[in-house]
């Protein structure tokens, strides 16, 4: 871009700075810019109505930049967007980075409205290299002065709190179906500490009339308390300790209690954890446990020693995104009892309009201690609200994408959009 034009951000003011050179105005501009938008969370209707200078289109390695964005929750309950604007081509090594929160408070369309704003900042550059640049021009809306000078107090010392409810009614003739769920939640979240409390709880009850003498019905219910804990010891290290108290009809759980206190190590540092991680976590503690029923092991309490590692990559890159996570859990005064699993997830772009993704969980399980003593009915079994023994867990899920035709398309047509079919509408007069 240099020679041609100037782009200056500063102090929320965008500058253009058009070429007096006669020889510079009379070389040919290139045509439209072409931007390949990698973001599942954005609006890109709206961005095509409002964000109108540029060609998106639907492959990276057509286009003129790659603007990558991920997403992180913050403090507040809010999000943390950063936009990675990676230039191709012509503007290769040319990239260059935004980032701007939205609050919990905001709604969808205050936070594609703030997007929209920062991505206009964050592609301009390049734009005013291509046929548009006569006509893009520059505006500046300065914010009011504060009333008063110095950092903003805040009353509620980073503090937020949520809470939920809600519930579900449905039903037919011979069978009906109730439940209800209801959870608080308390954070505080600064650079040096990080703090999570919770708090939910889960009734449902299914009723089934088999004939005129027989009716079946099956209850669930459930609660948990859960607190956490961290203490940032640098980019790279955290400690951290955890409480949880528990209840649960299908676990066969009358009450348990957890504590437990760890330590986690990230390869790469916390402040690129919205592009790549790899961290590995161990914490040790202990569970105490009151049975509902007798055990398989003749138990109505116990208290058992656990020790867990965790190993967790995270990456989101130009060419797609990749997650996966490993843990093994032991009893530490039983160390046959143990469980493992591994989770992985990928959404891969293998090459030009083919794409890739998949998604599996696998648990080896052998510390199944708190299962009820005596066999499991029909009913129980088939309405699971009885947990039944086993050695082992999965599920898998895959897909392939594949797209070709036109690579331009930034035309918006919402004509029969609302009418949630999608389908054929014959009309007859």
């Amino acid at each position: 871009m240099t020679g041609r034009t100037i782009v200056a951000i500063a102090s929320g003011i965008l500058c253009l700075v058009l070429p007096a050179s006669a020889a510079a105005q009379a070389t040919p501009a290139p045509a439209m810019l072409r931007v390949f938008l990698d973001c599942p969370d954005c609006d890109e209707e709206f961005l095509r109505q409002n964000v109108a200078f540029v060609d998106y289109v639907r492959d990276r390695m057509v286009a003129d930049v790659h603007v990558l964005v991920t997403t992180q929750g913050t403090g507040g309950g809010g999000l943390s967007w950063t936009l990675k604007v990676i230039g191709v081509g012509r503007f290769q090594g040319q990239d260059r980075t935004l980032t701007f929160t939205t609050p919990q408070t905001a709604t969808s369309d205050e936070r594609r409205r703030e997007f929209a704003r920062v991505f206009k900042i964050g592609i301009v550059g390049y734009a005013s290299d291509s046929s548009v640049a006569t006509e893009l021009n520059v505006t500046y809306q300065p914010k009011e002065a504060a009333a008063t000078e110095g950092p903003v107090k805040d009353p509620w010392n980073y503090w937020v709190f949520r809470a939920n409810g809600g519930g579900e009614v449905n039903g037919e003739q011979l069978s009906s179906f109730r439940s209800y769920r209801l959870s608080f939640s308390a954070s505080r979240t600064t650079a040096a500490w990080k703090i999570n409390l919770s708090a939910s709880k889960h009734s449902s009850r299914n009723t089934f009339e088999i004939d005129d003498e027989t009716t079946i019905e099956s209850q669930s219910h459930s609660w948990d308390v859960d607190s956490l804990i961290v203490k940032s010891l640098g980019p790279k290290w955290s400690f951290g300790g955890r409480a949880n108290a528990s209840q649960s009809s299908f676990s066969n759980l009358d009450r348990s209690f957890r504590g437990s206190a760890g330590i986690e190590y990230d390869v790469f540092p916390y402040a690129e954890s919205s592009q790549r991680s790899l961290t590995i976590q161990y914490s040790l503690g202990a569970t105490h446990f009151d049975y509902r029923d007798l055990t398989i092991f003749d138990r109505l309490t116990e208290t058992v020693p656990i020790q867990t590692v965790n190993v967790s990559l995270g990456l989101r890159q130009p060419w797609g995104s990749v997650s996966a996570s490993g843990d093994v859990t032991q009893h530490l005064n039983h160390r046959d009892r143990w469980r493992a699993g591994v989770f992985g997830s990928a959404d891969v772009r293998l090459f030009k309009g083919f794409s890739f993704n998949m998604f599996g969980n696998y648990s080896k399980i052998k510390d199944q201690i708190g299962l009820p003593k005596g066999s499991a009915s029909t009913e129980e079994i088939l309405l699971r609200i009885r947990q039944q023994r086993t050695g082992y867990s999965y599920f898998v899920g895959f897909g392939i994408s594949y797209s070709f035709g036109s690579i331009f398309n930034s035309i918006v047509n919402p004509r029969f959009g609302g009418s949630g079919g999608g389908g054929m509408m014959i009309i007859m007069g």
